[in-house]
């Protein structure tokens, strides 16, 4: 019988049991003196799971595929990090800059990242009820992949995210999965949301002016007192929208 790699993957997060993890490979102490060094970490592959790395500076490190579930990265400076396929699963970043950091395949589901700063980064994976609120993602893409639909995962999964009053303004949110998310007054202007699954969304107060939402399903959404109605696409022809 042939896996396929998004089955692989979906056992993986299906089986992880945080109770089991080791502890980590390296104390907040060694991490600082490693970055008086002044290069950008290696930390790949590292388990740092559960640490307090609270306003640590991880600015251009490579993350890629360490364990960083629980972690607490409180202000900490991650801008252009490579976090691709690391695990945050409930870590906590609030206000952590995470601008032009690379997220791809990241699994952050129950993160927290209120406040943070993901302007300009690119993140695809499962941010399922991560806390975003007034988060900062002016064009940041979070679009699908297209050309590599078979790994896993190749879209973003954000479904029951809360989103509130964050800034979104030209976010790329194509084929996005984010079902019962929570997007009031949240800063939509240009954003791109075409086939994202927006069922049973609560955009309420949200700024929609030039959004595209284009195919997107909007089913049961909620657009009570949302703004830039009459220029935003595709609303028209959404299914069970409320207004």
């Amino acid at each position: 019988m042939v896996i396929k790699p998004y089955t692989l993957f979906t056992l993986t997060l299906l089986t992880w049991n945080p109770s089991l993890s080791p502890a980590a490979e390296l104390s907040r102490e060694q991490l600082s003196a490693l970055t008086a060094v002044g290069s950008p970490l290696k930390l790949a592959n590292r388990d740092l799971s559960g640490l307090d790395l609270s306003g640590i500076d991880l600015q251009g490190a490579d993350l890629f595929s360490a364990n960083l579930d629980g972690v607490n990265l409180d202000g900490a400076k991650l801008h252009g990090a490579n976090l691709n396929r690391a695990q945050l699963r409930k870590a906590s970043l609030r206000n952590a800059d995470l601008s032009n950091a690379s997220l791809y395949a990241v699994v952050m589901d129950g993160a927290d990242l209120t406040g943070a700063n993901l302007a300009g980064s690119r993140v695809i994976g499962l941010l399922n009820g991560a806390n975003l609120s007034q988060a900062g993602l002016a064009g940041a893409d979070f679009g699908a992949d297209m050309a590599n639909q078979g790994m896993a995962p190749a879209r973003v999964e954000m479904n029951n995210a809360v989103l509130t009053g964050a800034d979104l303004r030209g976010v790329n949110l194509t084929h996005a999965v984010m079902a019962y998310v929570k997007l009031q007054n949240a800063d939509l202007r240009g954003a791109r949301l075409r086939w994202a699954d927006l069922s049973g969304a609560n955009l309420s107060g949200a700024n929609l002016a030039d959004a595209d939402f284009n195919h997107a399903n909007l089913d049961g959404a909620a657009l009570h007192g949302a703004q830039g109605l009459t220029t935003a696409t595709g609303l028209a022809a959404s299914v069970g929208a409320k207004h």
